[in-house]
């Protein structure tokens, strides 16, 4: 397991708390891509044809800071928590199980925001799917917060720094 820090860091202490930071950071984002998208339905509503760059560049960003958030914790906070609390292996695999059905999610609101076509309907439809991505989202953050955050606090003092590092990628808080 590696060298042991003696005496636990705010940083380590704040593993759980800073977990519901970046669900709160990624719900922002959202609802952020969420007014640009209604701004952009408006636009057609009223007849002012609003240009989608804004929309495709942020739901980009968005898109590639969960995917960021879940690669860390799938490829690093997972495992230090499987091997830290074993009772949790079935919840962390439930939720690597969540990440691949958002990935997914994320893929098809990406493919629709970017394919061309300016008009009411496609613009609908990519707000179909931003809340289906927003529905998954959730309860996903929701589920994880509940079940892992504490755990993740409790690692405070218990971790080399290599395993410490790994934790702290998936719960940096996104644009910081």
């Amino acid at each position: 397991m590696g060298e042991h820090i003696t005496e636990p860091s705010s940083r380590l202490m704040a593993f759980g708390n800073q977990l519901v930071r970046v669900h709160v950071a990624l719900r922002e984002q959202l609802a952020e891509l969420r007014d640009h998208l209604d701004d952009h339905l408006t636009g057609h509503l009223t007849g002012e044809h609003r240009p989608l760059p804004d929309l495709r560049a942020h739901c980009l960003s968005f898109c590639a800071a969960v995917t960021r958030h879940h690669t860390a914790e799938d490829d690093g906070a997972f495992p230090v928590l499987a091997r830290e609390h074993p009772e949790l292996r079935a919840v962390l695999e439930e939720l690597a199980r969540d990440h691949r059905v958002v990935s997914d999610a994320l893929r098809a609101l990406a493919e629709r925001i970017g394919s061309p076509g300016g008009d009411e309907a496609s613009a609908r439809a990519a707000r179909t799917e931003v809340d289906t991505v927003a529905a998954l989202l959730e309860t996903h953050f929701t589920y994880e917060e509940r079940k892992i955050a504490d755990a993740l606090t409790g690692l405070a003092g218990r971790l080399g720094a290599v395993d410490a590092e790994l934790v702290a990628r998936a719960v940096e808080v996104p644009g910081r």
